[in-house]
């Protein structure tokens, strides 16, 4: 039970209310507090929803999604990051999907803060007593003919070609270059890039002066409440946090996970719910609020449920039952931005499947994907979403497969692939969309484990060969990330040895080179990886019945170029 709330600090940051000036000034409430749970500050990912009411608290003037009426709960939850007790927001910030505070609650005398706090264990509980606001005036110019003060403008309020390389002073080009991910800074008025020919910075007036590597390492990181050790998992980026779910550790089958922050290097507990049966061998996707899971093995019967999860607010909803779909493991599961498709996998109910559906959350309905020249039924294939088709390829039924298919949803039509130079067939290769491009690389097929690859065109349906020079060695089981300009392969089995190595593949060169195995994490296979933008997260996996619940992080190499404005 939650025992205690103390509030450490409040600072409310408001304009003078003479609400007609031109300039406005953001409507946010930065506020601190401290929660603990049974007389121990709490550490994790809380729940929070927040209102402000009036002073006996029947009166609500605003709520995080404006759903509170006579100072009632709201639907909405938010989730802070709290350590030893200690959280901070700015609410009414848009940024955590929240309302703007609007100026009128503040005409009121006696305004205050009522929050709503989950541990994630206890439930939600109204915190006491509800925090009086006091403001402190806010000043800005709302004379147009004035300085407008530093960092009050953004580039949301400049139409487009309002600012030219001549307008910009020196160091500007930084922010444009730091703002358009490609991570450069100014110092003593150098510019550092990752890119070596950066059009904004040139433009601006800015020489290329030098460069200099960053060398490739691998990191333990924290495991200290991470899930048990396992395979068969699966794990998703949600942009923040890696979550993971189900798998296996020998005859154990698991239904619970865990969400690691890498920048707070915590993990956080993913409760496990009774109802929802423990899995291995189940796809799972972030759809950008949500992760779904869909079907596996549950250590005897292959199951055809799925369910849906919000890691903010740990709450599992079941989605509704296929009729289309028999129970399976191991199919492919892409995210449209709109809907789940779920294609192939195996049974014990109708062997290897060559059907799907399509689960659609706002009408919470599946729709059967055409049946219309499909693939062929298979296990152990891959598949991938290009932003306006799923493309489906290899695999395995009564043989290797080298064929695939292109499927539009729009149209519920499939449109097969070319074969022509298309990759030996294979199973348990790895695909990658590069944003332009499919690339298949690995597995295992007829002439046993495969080191290479081909990447596949849908605009022109052609195949071009990976190239295997200095290319790693083969292998099945591995994990294959994309980080915006390179693949990246690590791990997997080969013969009887499972591996502790792998390969960065740069499509745009059509080059390999090897990863450190410096400080690498011991050979595994079945694990899972996901890119977070700037480093490659390993976790899980097995070796010779040794199962593995250690996290690594690996930063691949780079070159930091250097500009200078003369």
């Amino acid at each position: 039970m939650i025992k205690h709330f103390s509030p450490l600090a409040i600072a409310l940051l408001l304009f003078t209310f003479t609400f007609n000036l031109l300039a406005q000034v953001p409507t946010l409430i930065s506020y601190q507090g401290r929660v603990t749970v049974n007389g121990t500050n709490f550490t994790g990912t809380g729940q929070f929803k927040f209102a402000l009411v009036n002073s006996n608290g029947s009166l609500s003037f605003w709520s995080n999604d404006a759903t509170s009426s006579n100072g009632s709960q709201p639907t909405s939850t938010i989730g802070l990051n709290v350590t030893n007790g200690l959280f901070h927001i700015f609410l009414g910030d848009p940024a955590l999907s929240m309302v703007s505070i609007p100026p009128n609650p503040f005409a009121n005398t006696d305004v205050r803060l009522r929050i709503w706090f989950n541990d994630c264990v206890n439930g939600f509980h109204m915190l006491a007593p509800d925090q009086r606001l006091t403001s402190v005036g806010y000043a800005m110019s709302a004379n147009t003919a004035s300085t407008v003060p530093d960092g009050t403008i953004t580039g949301a309020k400049l139409a487009s070609a309002t600012i030219t390389s001549a307008s910009l002073a020196p160091g500007a080009a930084a922010a444009n270059l730091a703002s358009s991910g490609q991570s450069g800074i100014v110092s003593g008025g150098i510019v550092m890039s990752t890119s070596a020919n950066t059009s904004n910075l040139v433009n601006a007036g800015y020489q290329p002066v030098g460069n200099f590597p960053i060398t490739e390492a691998w990191e333990q990181r924290s495991n200290t409440g991470a899930p048990s050790a396992r395979l068969g998992h699966d794990a998703v980026w949600t942009g923040t946090e890696m979550f993971v779910w189900g798998g296996s550790a020998g005859s154990n089958y698991y239904n619970d996970g865990g969400r690691y922050n890498p920048t707070s290097n915590t993990w956080f507990p993913v409760p496990s719910n009774s109802a929802i049966p423990a899995r291995r061998w189940f796809p799972a996707l972030w759809t950008g609020s949500e992760v779904y899971i869909w079907g596996g093995y549950a250590n005897g019967p292959y199951v055809c449920d799925g369910w849906r999860v919000n890691p903010v607010s740990c709450i599992w909803t079941a989605m509704p039952s296929a009729s289309t779909l028999f129970p399976r493991d191991a199919p492919s599961a892409i995210w449209t931005g709109t809907e789940m498709i779920i294609w192939g996998g195996y049974g014990d109910v109708g062997g290897y499947f060559g059907n799907g559906a399509r689960y659609n959350p706002v009408s919470n309905i599946w729709t059967p994907v055409s049946d219309v020249t499909p693939p062929a039924p298979r296990l152990f294939h891959t598949g991938v979403w290009t932003g306006t088709e799923m493309l489906i390829w290899g695999g395995m039924h009564t043989q290797y497969l080298n064929d695939g298919a292109r499927y539009n949803p729009v149209s519920d039509t499939w449109t097969p692939m070319s074969n022509t130079n298309a990759p030996v067939p294979r199973q348990l290769h790895t695909s990658i969309w590069t944003g332009t491009e499919l690339i298949v690389w690995g597995g295992n097929g007829n002439s046993g484990y495969l080191n290479d690859g081909a990447r596949y065109n849908p605009v022109s349906n052609t195949w071009t060969a990976v190239s295997m020079i200095n290319a790693p060695q083969a292998r099945n089981d591995h994990t294959a990330v994309w980080t915006g300009t390179e693949m990246i392969i690590w791990g997997g089995f080969c013969n009887t040895n499972t591996l502790q190595n792998g390969g960065i593949y740069n499509p745009a060169t059509d080059t390999w080179k090897p990863i450190t195995t410096n400080g690498a994490p011991a050979a595994r296979h079945l694990h899972t990886a996901v890119w977070t933008g700037s480093q490659m997260l390993i976790w899980g996996g097995e070796n010779a019945g040794s199962y593995y619940n250690d996290i690594y992080s690996y930063t691949p190499p780079k070159t930091l170029y250097l500009f200078q404005k003369p």
